[in-house]
């Protein structure tokens, strides 16, 4: 076992020494981003998308139509010289990724890449990558409060056709004020404005109180109950 342990900790230090500033935490990715040597198309590996770029560039970055192509992400030499990037796929994409890449600050396509379409109103063109849906619905994922700042977005998820209340500070804990809708199957929600403040909440399925799996943020109430805490600025 500890004879394992070195050569993993030996072949992570050779992995940074080649990938350089690479800011991913697998070290399979890391070997895989150090290893590569052309260009190839976008592949996804530990839970991110990768590319290459090959050429005497000075730089080399990529914009994300989800961003509003508002950020340039870096890409990185490795050992044989060719650029590299590992982004994590996002959340909550059901389509194609679309992005362009910028080198020596000109925008284009990816020459890696053969899958892309051209808008039919400005005629530029946009390199197409395809990711695996991946849900928020995770703990420490999920946004519970929306854009907004006040509404917050409950959701439970469980077997279908259950009756899941709310039951909060907010509402004096009363099963009888608030339900969530069943959205899909097994799939509850309800979006709620709440006053600026932190409440405690809870789920009621079944007669039993469930704080909020989605939630990490606990507390124990007056009775040693667990619940779930959300904070309105």
């Amino acid at each position: 076992m500890k004879q394992r342990n070195t050569i993993a900790a030996l072949l992570l230090v050779l992995a940074a020494r080649a990938v350089g500033a690479f800011q991913v935490e697998s070290l399979t990715l890391h070997l895989h981003l150090a290893g590569l040597s052309r260009a190839v198309p976008p592949h996804v590996l530990e839970g991110h998308l990768v590319f290459t770029a090959e050429g005497s560039f000075r730089h080399v970055g990529a914009a994300f139509a989800h961003e509003d192509f508002r950020t340039v992400h870096s890409f990185q030499k490795n050992a044989h010289g060719l650029f590299v990037l590992a982004v994590p796929v996002p959340y909550e994409v059901r389509e194609p990724l679309r992005y362009r890449l910028v080198v020596d600050g000109v925008w284009g396509r990816d020459s890696a890449n053969p899958r892309f379409e051209r808008d039919p109103r400005t005629g530029a063109v946009f390199s197409l990558a395809a990711v695996p849906f991946l849900s928020s619905a995770r703990p420490g994922v999920w946004r519970i409060v929306a854009d907004d700042g006040r509404t917050a977005r409950f959701r439970y998820e469980s077997e279908p056709g259950l009756v899941v209340a709310l039951v909060g500070d907010f509402n004096a804990w009363d099963p009888f004020v608030h339900e969530l809708t069943e959205t899909g199957p097994g799939v509850y929600e309800l979006s709620l404005p709440l006053p600026a403040g932190e409440h405690r909440y809870a789920f009621l399925v079944r007669g039993d109180r469930v704080p909020d799996p989605l939630n990490p943020d606990r507390l124990y109430d007056a009775a040693g109950r667990t619940v779930s805490v959300i904070r309105i600025r």
